[in-house]
C-alpha cells in the first residue's frame, strides 16, 4: 500500500510538471511577443487571431472534454494529449504558413481540452487515498507554478544565447515539445496504477442530466467569479509601473516571484488544510475572506511611491489566497457527493461555465484602463474584482451548506 502511495505522488509530480508546459507554446506571446511577430512574419492582429483561436477551441471543447474523461482511461488519454501536443510544437517550430499556424492553434485548443484539462483533474482525484484529496489537489497546482517557474527561466535562458529570435523562437519551442512527448511516454508507464470508471460513466444521452444539476452550475458559478479575481491580479505589473513608475524589468520580476512561488506556497497550503479541516469549501471561504480583504486594501491605499511596498505586499498576499483557492476548488466534488464516473462531465460543464471570462474580461479591462488612464482605471477594476470575489462568498457558502446537508443525510444513511 505504501508502495502505491508512493508512486501515486511520483505520478503526480509528473502531472505537475507537464501541467506547467501544456500552455507554454499556445501562449508564448506573454513573455515573447516582438520575437514571435518576427519568427512568424505577422502582424500585432494577426497574433492576437491565433490566441484568440486558442481560447475559443478551448471553449466549445471544455463540456465533452469532460464526457471523454469518463469514458476512457486517464492513461489513453493523457499520453495522447502530451505526444500530440509535442508533436504540434515540432510542426510549429518550422514556421510553416499563416493558416498552418492558425490550424495547430485550434488544435491545440482542441486537444487540450478534449484529452487534458478534465482528464488531469480526474486521475489528480484518482490518485488520492481519500485522506489525502486536498494535498494532491494543492500539490499538483503548486507544482505546476514550480515547473512554470524552472521552464520560464530555463527557456529565457536559452533564448538569451541566440542573436536571431527565430532561431531562439524555434529552440525554444522545440524543447517544449520534446519535454511534452517524453511525459507523454513516461505516462504510458507511470498511470498504469490509477484504476479507471469508464466502464460506468454516463451515456451521451444522459448528459442533459449533469446540466439541470444545480451543482454544476453552482460549481462553474464559483469558478467564473474566482476567475475575475485571478485574471484581475495580471493588472497589478503595469499597476506598478504605470502609477508607481517601478522598472518593468523588477516589476516583471516581482510578478515571477509572486505567481510561481507565493502560487505554490498558496496551492500547497490550502490542500494541507483541506484534509486537516476536513472541508474544501470551508478553506476555499476563508480564503475568499482574505483575497477580499487584499482588494479592499488596494482599493483604499493611496498611489504614493512610498506605499509601493506595501503594493508588492499586498500582491503576495492575493496570488497566495488566488491560487490557494484555484488549487483545491475542483477537490470539493467529493464533498458536494459527485460520484467518480461523473468526475469528468462535471469537471468539463463547471469549466465550460467557469472560464466565460477568458472570452471577455481581458477585453474589458484593457477598455477600463483606456477609457480612465492612470489610478482611476486601476480602482476600478479593483472594485470590479471585489464586487466578483464578493459574489464568489456567496456561492461558496451556498455549496459549503449543500456539502453539510450531504454530509448529515450519509451520516443517516449509514
Amino acid at each position: 500500500m505504501k508502495e502505491r502511495v508512493n508512486k501515486n505522488w511520483i505520478t503526480l509530480l509528473v502531472l505537475a510538471l507537464a501541467g506547467g508546459l501544456v500552455f507554454k507554446i499556445p501562449y508564448l506571446k506573454y513573455s515573447y511577443y516582438d520575437a514571435l511577430v518576427e519568427a512568424l512574419g505577422v502582424n500585432n492582429t494577426q497574433l492576437g487571431v491565433l490566441v484568440s483561436a486558442f481560447g475559443w477551441a478551448s471553449f466549445a471543447c471544455y463540456f465533452p472534454g469532460g464526457w471523454i474523461a469518463d469514458r476512457f482511461s486517464p492513461k489513453a488519454l493523457l499520453s495522447f494529449s502530451f505526444i500530440s501536443l509535442g508533436a504540434l510544437g515540432l510542426i510549429y517550430s518550422t514556421f510553416p504558413s499563416y493558416n498552418v499556424v492558425l490550424a495547430i492553434h485550434i488544435a491545440y485548443g482542441a486537444v487540450v481540452c478534449l484529452t487534458y484539462w478534465s482528464v488531469a483533474i480526474k486521475a489528480v482525484r484518482l490518485l488520492s487515498s481519500g485522506d489525502d484529496l486536498g494535498k494532491m489537489f494543492g500539490f499538483w497546482e503548486g507544482g505546476k507554478q514550480i515547473s512554470g517557474l524552472i521552464i520560464s527561466y530555463s527557456a529565457l535562458a536559452v533564448f538569451a544565447k541566440f542573436n536571431e529570435a527565430k532561431l531562439g523562437m524555434a529552440t525554444i519551442i522545440v524543447i517544449y515539445s520534446v519535454v511534452l512527448i517524453s511525459v507523454g511516454i513516461a505516462l504510458l508507464f507511470l498511470l498504469k496504477n490509477i484504476s479507471t470508471v469508464e466502464k460506468t460513466a454516463i451515456p451521451m444521452n444522459e448528459m442533459v442530466t449533469i446540466i439541470k444539476d444545480p451543482r454544476a452550475w453552482l460549481i462553474g458559478a464559483m469558478i467564473f467569479s474566482a476567475y475575475h479575481f485571478h485574471i484581475g491580479l495580471n493588472r497589478i505589473t503595469p499597476y506598478l509601473t504605470q502609477v508607481f513608475g517601478m522598472e518593468g524589468a523588477t516589476a516583471s520580476g516581482i510578478s515571477m516571484f509572486v505567481l510561481y512561488v507565493i502560487g505554490f506556497i498558496g496551492a500547497a497550503t490550502a490542500g494541507i488544510l483541506v484534509d486537516k479541516f476536513g472541508s474544501t469549501l470551508k478553506v476555499v471561504r476563508s480564503l475568499i475572506v482574505l483575497a477580499i480583504v487584499s482588494l479592499i486594501a488596494y482599493i483604499i491605499v493611496p498611489a504614493k511611491k512610498e506605499l509601493t511596498f506595501v503594493i508588492i505586499g499586498l500582491w503576495g498576499v492575493a496570488q497566495f489566497a488566488n491560487f490557494a483557492i484555484r488549487g483545491i476548488y475542483f477537490s470539493s466534488l467529493g464533498e458536494l457527493n459527485v460520484s467518480p464516473e461523473k468526475t469528468g462531465v462535471f469537471i468539463g460543464f463547471a469549466s465550460f461555465v467557469g472560464f466565460i471570462p477568458d472570452t471577455y474580461y481581458h477585453i474589458f479591462n484593457g477598455k477600463i484602463m483606456d477609457m480612465y488612464p492612470g489610478v482611476t482605471g486601476f480602482k476600478y477594476i479593483f472594485s470590479y474584482m471585489l464586487f466578483m470575489t464578493v459574489i464568489c462568498f456567496v456561492i461558496v457558502s451556498v455549496l459549503y451548506k449543500k456539502a453539510k446537508a450531504y454530509k448529515n443525510l450519509n451520516t443517516k444513511e449509514s
